[in-house]
Protein backbone atom coordinates (compact mmCIF):
# COMPACT_ATOMS: atom_id res chain seq x y z
CA UNK A 1 0.00 0.00 0.00
CA UNK A 2 1.47 3.36 0.98
CA UNK A 3 5.04 3.74 2.22
CA UNK A 4 5.68 2.63 5.75
CA UNK A 5 8.08 4.62 7.85
CA UNK A 6 8.70 7.30 5.23
CA UNK A 7 6.63 10.26 4.21
CA UNK A 8 4.16 9.61 1.42
CA UNK A 9 3.99 12.21 -1.30
CA UNK A 10 1.17 13.06 -3.64
CA UNK A 11 2.53 10.96 -6.52
CA UNK A 12 2.68 7.82 -4.37
CA UNK A 13 -0.81 8.51 -2.99
CA UNK A 14 -2.26 9.05 -6.48
CA UNK A 15 -0.62 5.84 -7.67
CA UNK A 16 -2.22 3.83 -4.87
CA UNK A 17 -5.66 5.31 -5.55
CA UNK A 18 -5.39 4.53 -9.26
CA UNK A 19 -4.15 0.98 -8.62
CA UNK A 20 -7.05 0.32 -6.23
CA UNK A 21 -9.64 2.19 -8.31
CA UNK A 22 -8.55 2.26 -11.97
CA UNK A 23 -11.82 3.97 -12.88
CA UNK A 24 -10.34 7.16 -11.35
CA UNK A 25 -7.29 7.18 -13.64
CA UNK A 26 -8.78 9.53 -16.22
CA UNK A 27 -9.87 12.07 -13.59
CA UNK A 28 -6.53 11.90 -11.76
CA UNK A 29 -4.60 12.23 -15.00
CA UNK A 30 -6.72 15.25 -15.94
CA UNK A 31 -5.73 16.96 -12.69
CA UNK A 32 -2.25 15.40 -12.79
CA UNK A 33 -0.15 18.43 -11.93
CA UNK A 34 1.08 18.47 -8.31
CA UNK A 35 -0.48 21.91 -7.93
CA UNK A 36 -3.87 20.33 -8.56
CA UNK A 37 -3.69 17.73 -5.78
CA UNK A 38 -6.78 19.21 -4.13
CA UNK A 39 -8.76 18.61 -7.31
CA UNK A 40 -7.58 15.00 -7.44
CA UNK A 41 -8.60 14.65 -3.80
CA UNK A 42 -12.04 16.05 -4.62
CA UNK A 43 -12.39 13.36 -7.30
CA UNK A 44 -11.49 10.80 -4.62
CA UNK A 45 -14.08 12.38 -2.31
CA UNK A 46 -16.78 12.27 -5.01
CA UNK A 47 -15.95 8.63 -5.70
CA UNK A 48 -16.14 7.81 -1.98
CA UNK A 49 -19.46 9.67 -1.59
CA UNK A 50 -20.95 7.75 -4.51
CA UNK A 51 -19.81 4.47 -3.01
CA UNK A 52 -21.36 5.46 0.33
CA UNK A 53 -24.65 6.32 -1.40
CA UNK A 54 -24.66 2.97 -3.20
CA UNK A 55 -23.83 1.17 0.05
CA UNK A 56 -20.63 -0.32 -1.40
CA UNK A 57 -19.09 -0.52 2.02
CA UNK A 58 -16.15 -2.76 1.07
CA UNK A 59 -15.05 -0.05 -1.37
CA UNK A 60 -15.75 2.69 1.20
CA UNK A 61 -13.63 0.85 3.77
CA UNK A 62 -10.75 0.70 1.26
CA UNK A 63 -11.13 4.43 0.50
CA UNK A 64 -10.99 5.21 4.21
CA UNK A 65 -7.93 2.99 4.70
CA UNK A 66 -6.09 4.78 1.88
CA UNK A 67 -7.04 8.21 3.24
CA UNK A 68 -6.08 7.23 6.79
CA UNK A 69 -2.67 5.99 5.69
CA UNK A 70 -2.12 9.17 3.70
CA UNK A 71 -3.12 11.25 6.72
CA UNK A 72 -0.82 9.30 9.01
CA UNK A 73 2.22 9.02 6.70
CA UNK A 74 1.70 11.83 4.20
CA UNK A 75 3.87 14.83 3.64
CA UNK A 76 2.43 18.25 4.50
CA UNK A 77 0.83 18.78 1.08
CA UNK A 78 -0.90 15.41 1.13
CA UNK A 79 -2.17 15.78 4.70
CA UNK A 80 -3.50 19.24 3.90
CA UNK A 81 -5.35 17.93 0.83
CA UNK A 82 -6.87 15.07 2.84
CA UNK A 83 -8.06 17.48 5.55
CA UNK A 84 -9.34 20.22 3.26
CA UNK A 85 -10.53 18.39 0.14
CA UNK A 86 -11.61 15.04 1.57
CA UNK A 87 -12.50 15.08 5.25
CA UNK A 88 -13.97 18.59 5.26
CA UNK A 89 -16.37 17.75 2.44
CA UNK A 90 -17.29 14.22 3.50
CA UNK A 91 -21.04 14.18 4.03
CA UNK A 92 -22.10 11.49 6.48
CA UNK A 93 -25.59 12.75 7.36
CA UNK A 94 -27.53 10.01 5.55
CA UNK A 95 -28.22 6.58 6.99
CA UNK A 96 -25.55 5.23 4.64
CA UNK A 97 -23.18 7.96 5.78
CA UNK A 98 -23.68 7.11 9.44
CA UNK A 99 -23.00 3.48 8.62
CA UNK A 100 -19.89 4.45 6.67
CA UNK A 101 -18.64 6.47 9.65
CA UNK A 102 -18.41 3.26 11.66
CA UNK A 103 -15.93 1.94 9.07
CA UNK A 104 -13.51 4.85 9.44
CA UNK A 105 -10.19 4.08 11.09
CA UNK A 106 -9.74 6.00 14.34
CA UNK A 107 -7.05 8.30 12.93
CA UNK A 108 -9.40 9.32 10.11
CA UNK A 109 -12.25 10.01 12.56
CA UNK A 110 -9.83 12.09 14.62
CA UNK A 111 -8.73 14.03 11.55
CA UNK A 112 -12.33 14.64 10.53
CA UNK A 113 -13.22 15.85 14.02
CA UNK A 114 -10.20 18.17 13.98
CA UNK A 115 -11.11 19.82 10.67
CA UNK A 116 -14.79 20.15 11.60
CA UNK A 117 -13.87 21.62 14.99
CA UNK A 118 -11.48 24.04 13.28
CA UNK A 119 -14.22 25.12 10.87
CA UNK A 120 -16.65 25.54 13.74
CA UNK A 121 -14.20 27.84 15.54
CA UNK A 122 -13.39 29.69 12.32
CA UNK A 123 -16.98 30.12 11.14
CA UNK A 124 -18.64 30.27 14.55
CA UNK A 125 -21.11 27.56 13.60
CA UNK A 126 -21.35 23.84 13.07
CA UNK A 127 -20.03 22.73 9.70
CA UNK A 128 -22.86 22.03 7.26
CA UNK A 129 -22.09 18.33 6.77
CA UNK A 130 -23.02 17.55 10.38
CA UNK A 131 -26.18 19.57 10.88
Amino acid sequence: MLGRGSLVDTIEFSGVVIREFPQLKQEFDYWGDDDLLHLQMMEFLNFTQNEIASRSFDVVRKCFEIAATGLKNGDDALRNAIYVSFLEGLDLRSDEGREAYTLMPDELKKGRDEILDYNQRLLGRKWSTDE
